[in-house]
């Protein structure tokens, strides 16, 4: 009698059934037998559902069958199957427990616009973006009329299909549509804004943003930077303005036609005083010509000084501790409502918070202080016998430097200071 044989006999011989007992004389005797059981039942039993998804078996030509996995979410079991690219049982769990969380999600996403909806609402609902009013609702009618219609006609649901590729051939697309490459680049930038933030909250795990250059700008593809007619800025920094901030700020680079760059590095220890005269040393610019003098009016002068007493400024302290363009941009829609100037009438000319640049330029010409007037006092490139002229180390050149200075400060009385 064979072994098997031997424990049915001893099984049937039981009166009462121990299922404890048999289990251990079946393991004891016959081992081998109770293997070969164990592998047919495994092979031909379903997996069971482990951590929140399961197994199934599909037919496969090339590899006899594949693994499917099916999640389920909230309790629910959703009802479509991920295929894992594999037939080895280890390897395909290994694959549903990594992807379960990204395919539930990209899932949801298609069925119900998740994606869209996010994209829609960021400017709405973001709070700290740092940006001023004006740029929300641009970015906002750029994701709007621009990006959206573009992933819809890409069939693009969910944001992990967002790639370096996809942005890219946004760009072919605004160019094609006969944008040029500034405003390419000014319409790619909320975008790039809303892929930084979703990284930097674990929605997505890498930004393709991050990915993507700008498109060059040629010189002949920039628009031309407008600014406002002469007389129209004529008394308006004698009114009261309702943001005291913003209204110093264009007073600065109305009166000086210094860089924006130059006006956050303000400090009171950088105002001289030569002859009667104050200046700005600007010991640091956007080029080595831009260290220079730069006057500045009394009446400018005072509100410095009155800015640095309210906010407890020391004179080695920065008076402008600014980390981005907001308030310049917050400083020219300021003044844009003080002239009562539109916010498309902005747009169409092209008029920044740095026009002010532009107007101080345009002003000093039309008054016929002359044209060495960008060499000395805006930092332009300076000739070698422009800067010797001006050398405010030399005592002809600090008279010469002098007499400049005080023609400017009679032409912003004249066309600035004084009201119309």
């Amino acid at each position: 009698m064979s072994g098997l044989e031997e424990a049915i006999a001893h099984i049937r011989g039981q009166q009462q059934t121990d299922i404890s007992a048999i289990r251990y004389y079946l393991y004891s005797s016959c081992p081998d037998v109770v293997k070969a059981l164990q592998k047919i039942d495994h092979e031909n039993t379903q997996p069971k559902r482990r951590k929140g998804f399961n197994l199934v078996k599909r037919e496969s030509k090339k590899q006899g069958f594949i693994y499917y996995a099916r999640f389920s979410h909230n309790g629910k079991t959703l009802p479509t199957k991920f295929n894992t690219h594999t037939n080895n049982l280890a390897v395909a769990e290994q694959f549903a427990r990594d992807n379960k969380n990204r395919l539930v999600e990209e899932y949801l996403a298609r069925q119900d616009g998740r994606m869209f909806t996010i994209l829609e609402e960021f400017y709405k609902n973001e709070q700290n973006l740092y940006i001023s009013e004006r740029s929300i609702k641009e970015y906002n009618a750029a994701i709007h009329s621009k990006f959206i219609p573009f992933l819809r006609s890409e069939k693009i649901a969910t944001l992990n299909q967002i790639t370096k590729t996809t942005l890219t051939k946004f760009q072919d697309s605004l160019q094609a549509a006969g944008l040029k490459a500034q405003t390419v680049n000014n319409t790619l930038k909320p975008v790039k804004k809303i892929l930084a933030a979703l990284t930097r909250k674990g929605i997505i795990t890498d930004n393709p943003g991050d990915h993507v250059k700008g498109i060059k700008v040629h010189e002949k593809d920039r628009k031309e930077r407008g600014c406002y007619d002469l007389e129209k800025i004529q008394g308006v920094f004698k009114k009261r303005w309702k943001d005291e901030e913003s209204c110093l700020l264009c007073l600065l680079i109305y009166t000086t036609g210094m860089r924006n760059c130059e006006i956050k590095k303000i400090k009171l220890k950088d105002i001289q005083i030569i002859d009667g005269c104050r200046f700005i040393s600007v010991k640091k610019s956007k080029t080595p010509n831009g260290v220079r003098l730069v006057p500045i009016h009394d009446f400018v002068y005072r509100k410095l000084k009155a800015r640095a007493v309210k906010n407890k400024k020391d004179s080695s302290s920065l008076l402008f501790d600014y980390h981005n363009a907001d308030p310049f941009n917050d400083a020219n829609n300021e003044l844009a409502r003080m002239l009562k100037v539109s916010d498309e009438e902005l747009e169409s000319e092209n008029i920044t918070f740095y026009s002010g640049r532009h107007y101080w330029k345009t002003l000093m010409n039309a008054e016929g202080l002359g044209e060495d007037i960008e060499e000395i006092f805006m930092g332009h490139k300076v000739v070698g016998d422009v800067k010797k002229l001006y050398n405010h180390r030399d005592k002809q050149g600090k008279m010469r430097l002098i007499k400049k200075a005080k023609q400017v400060f009679l032409i912003l009385d004249r066309c600035i200071f004084t009201k119309p």
